[in-house]
């Protein structure tokens, strides 16, 4: 840990006299604290949770209560990532296209769209037609050269890979 801990061990020492700790000791302590929270939390999070645990448990630990400062601590640093993971599950997912239909925002950006459909369909002119020019299947399958059920197919596959990539970002 990158945490200057010298003042809170400073006041824990004048709390505990019996136990004398060493920074190596707190962050073997917050290192197992901590463990099951790295893939959920990031490196950042994870020593704010540490450092917001040790300074409230120096501000509030008791030595008369039968509890070791160490489990104190532990014990906190649990929690105080607990609040974190539980904090960041109930914030909004971020979306990577904001201008994209959904149910807060219901204008679409087709600059957007387009590129979208260039990137992820097989066949973008089609689908620019059936859904921007607002031909109809058998107008495209005419213009095409082919029948009709051709067309929806193909329609069809091409919304649905839309529908697979642009679900992957939430949208």
């Amino acid at each position: 840990m990158n945490i200057e801990l010298s003042k809170i061990l400073e006041q824990v020492d004048k709390k505990d006299s019996l136990d004398k700790l060493t920074k190596g000791d707190l962050e073997r302590i917050a290192s197992r604290a901590s463990y099951s929270f790295l893939g959920v939390l990031s490196e950042d999070e994870i020593q704010s949770c540490i450092l917001s645990a040790l300074w409230k448990a120096s501000d509030r630990f008791i030595s008369g209560k039968n509890t070791k400062f160490t489990t104190y601590f532990y014990n906190g640093v649990v929690m105080e990532c607990l609040t974190q993971k539980k904090f960041n599950l109930s914030k909004p997912a971020s979306k990577i296209y904001e201008n994209i239909a959904s149910s807060k925002n219901k204008e679409i950006d087709s600059i957007d769209m387009i590129d979208e459909i260039n990137t992820h369909c097989d066949d973008p002119e089609m689908m620019y037609n059936r859904f921007y020019k607002n031909m109809s299947v058998r107008e495209i399958a005419l213009t095409k050269g082919v029948c009709s059920e051709t067309i929806r197919i193909k329609i069809k596959k091409n919304l649905t890979k839309l529908r697979s990539k642009l679900g992957s970002f939430s949208v």
